[in-house]
C-alpha cells in the first residue's frame, strides 16, 4: 500500500495504490494523518489504483469522511475500479461519498 498526499486546485488529494487491507490499515492511518489535520479543504481520495479495500479501510475512509462533513467540506472519492466500488455499494458507503 503506498499512499501519496497533495494539494490540486484547492483540495486535499489522498492518492492510493495497492491493496488497502486490514495489514496495510495501521500503517495507511498513519500515513493519512495530515488529512486529519486538514480542516480547511474538500478531500479527494484517489481509488484509481486502488486494487483491494477491506472492512479496515472502509474503516478509515468512514472517519475521513466524517472528520471532513464535521469541519462543513466534502470528501470525495474519484477513480473506483469495479470490484472496489462494489465494496462500498454493499456496505452502503457509496451514498455518503461524492463520487467522480
Amino acid at each position: 500500500m503506498n499512499i501519496t498526499i497533495n494539494e490540486q486546485e484547492g483540495k486535499l488529494v489522498a492518492v492510493l495504490e495497492g491493496d488497502l487491507d486490514n495489514v496495510a490499515s495501521t500503517q495507511a492511518e498513519r500515513n493519512l494523518a495530515p488529512v486529519f489535520d486538514c480542516t480547511d479543504k474538500d478531500v479527494v481520495i484517489d481509488c484509481t489504483d486502488l486494487n483491494y479495500i477491506s472492512s479496515s479501510g472502509l474503516r478509515i475512509l468512514l472517519n475521513i469522511y466524517k472528520h471532513t462533513r464535521t469541519n462543513g467540506h466534502n470528501a470525495i472519492l474519484k477513480g473506483l475500479k469495479d470490484d472496489v466500488k462494489e465494496v462500498f455499494q454493499i456496505s452502503g458507503f457509496l451514498q455518503l461519498f461524492i463520487t467522480e
